[in-house]
């Protein structure tokens, strides 16, 4: 009879799979029944069940007496550990008890010593592991980072998520789907059954065959990978490809399309489309590129070959008057529109937008700047006709040859007088 209390007292020949909390016992390698394990156990990952409670697993059972040894773990950032416990029947969990709660969006960092496996092996340098609070993903949080969706022949599409926030998320509660024809959000799918920690500024990529991702590109960080089942169809040519938080809420959304291929290149496939600013605009185009050809037309689970921050300006744009009326009695005729920027060499194009949002006035195109300067705005349309009273948009793009750009929008409101 095995041991409940200890895994290491019967049959060793038990291991716990890697990708899940618990894990399903697989055979070890054996020779004639004889345990030839000789691998260190390995700390994979760690997760909170409440704010004071911390479970470590393992990749492998653990000696349950040295698994509960609590002078065989530390955790940093000021935290005392209070106890130790290995969980059954597998024996490759060890639940961490904290003095006080963790604390908000502060990542933390556990590691484990003297913890070896049913055959003696000690613990190695697989021995740290991040942990913290989860909370649920906002827009802007959570973001798609690279899309393949034109695989190789017998390969497979991988969708690559960012952690472009400062909250610890849980992949268990973060979701992949597309839209069917209808429009309709479809296909959902979690990335993963069971807890999976994603701190900020990690890439996790999601496909349906690890191994082969592995053999068509370089993937810096296997763990990074979750393996999702039948996963949402992104078709060749267009497709969308939707990120759901545990609330049901779209938060990241990108409507692809195959032409948003480098031109130059005569066959994407098995390129990947590649987010260039993770703070740019999912949705446009300017902000995807093919994947280098000197990263091997993929970067899943590490930066983006095309990665590159387009850095705002230090400008402004304010328009006086707020109302005006161009009526030509010498009052408030004109709107100004005054710039300034810190630096030589940008560029300005200003369009004027009615309340509907249509563009009635190409104001300014390709303008070069100054420091400082100004344009006016007579209240006529592109055809020189007067326009009716109302509200209107100025919006304001200035921008540079080194990527730089940013953009603006004021309110101003057309006046007359009554008669």
């Amino acid at each position: 009879m095995i041991d409940t209390k200890n895994p290491c007292s019967g049959s060793s020949n038990w291991t716990a799979s890697t990708n899940t909390s618990g894990g399903t016992p697989g055979k070890k390698n054996t020779v004639d029944g004889v345990n030839n394990d000789a691998a260190e156990p390995q700390l994979k990952r760690a997760y909170t069940t409440d704010s004071s409670t911390i479970i470590l697993a393992f990749n492998e059972p653990v000696d349950s007496t040295l698994g509960a040894t609590l002078s065989n773990y530390i955790i940093d950032g000021g935290v005392a550990l209070t106890s130790a416990a290995t969980i059954p029947p597998l024996f490759n969990l060890v639940q961490l008890k904290t003095s006080s709660p963790l604390a908000p969006t502060t990542v933390y960092t556990v590691t484990a010593s003297n913890v070896k496996d049913c055959k003696g092996n000690s613990i190695g340098a697989a021995n740290k592991v991040r942990v913290g609070l989860p909370f649920d993903a906002a827009a802007g949080e959570w973001i798609i980072n690279e899309i393949l969706f034109n695989p190789r022949s017998n390969s497979y599409d991988f969708v690559e998520f960012y952690n472009n926030g400062n909250k610890v998320l849980d992949a268990s509660k973060l979701y992949i789907a597309n839209r069917n024809s209808s429009g309709t959000v479809s296909s959902v799918k979690a990335l993963t059954a069971v807890p999976f920690y994603i701190f900020p500024g990690d890439y996790i990529v999601a496909t349906e065959d690890g191994d082969n991702l592995a053999m068509q590109y370089l993937v810096k960080t296997p763990d990074n990978v979750l393996i999702v089942s039948s996963p949402p169809s992104f078709p060749d040519d267009e497709g969308t490809v939707v990120a759901l938080n545990f609330q049901g809420n779209v938060i990241d959304e990108v409507r692809y399309k195959d032409d948003w291929h480098f031109k130059l290149i005569d066959n994407a496939e098995g390129v990947s489309l590649e987010r260039i600013d993770p703070a740019g605009t999912s949705q446009d185009a300017a902000n995807w590129h093919s994947a280098a050809s000197t990263a091997g037309y993929g970067t899943p689970t590490y930066k983006n070959s095309q990665y590159k921050l387009v850095n705002s300006i230090n400008a402004t744009i304010e328009v006086t008057p707020k109302v005006f009326s161009p009526d030509n009695d010498g009052r408030d005729d004109i709107a100004t529109i005054q710039y300034a920027v810190t630096e030589p060499g940008y560029v300005a194009n200003v369009t004027i937008f009615n309340a509907a949002g249509n563009p009635i006035r190409n104001l300014v195109r390709n303008g070069t700047l100054g420091l400082t300067g100004y344009w006016n705005w007579d209240g006529l349309d592109d055809k020189g006709l007067k326009l009716p009273v109302g509200t209107y948009i100025i919006f304001t793009e200035i921008f540079n040859l080194q990527g730089k750009k940013q953009q603006f929008k004021n309110v101003v409101v057309l006046a007359r007088k009554l008669n």
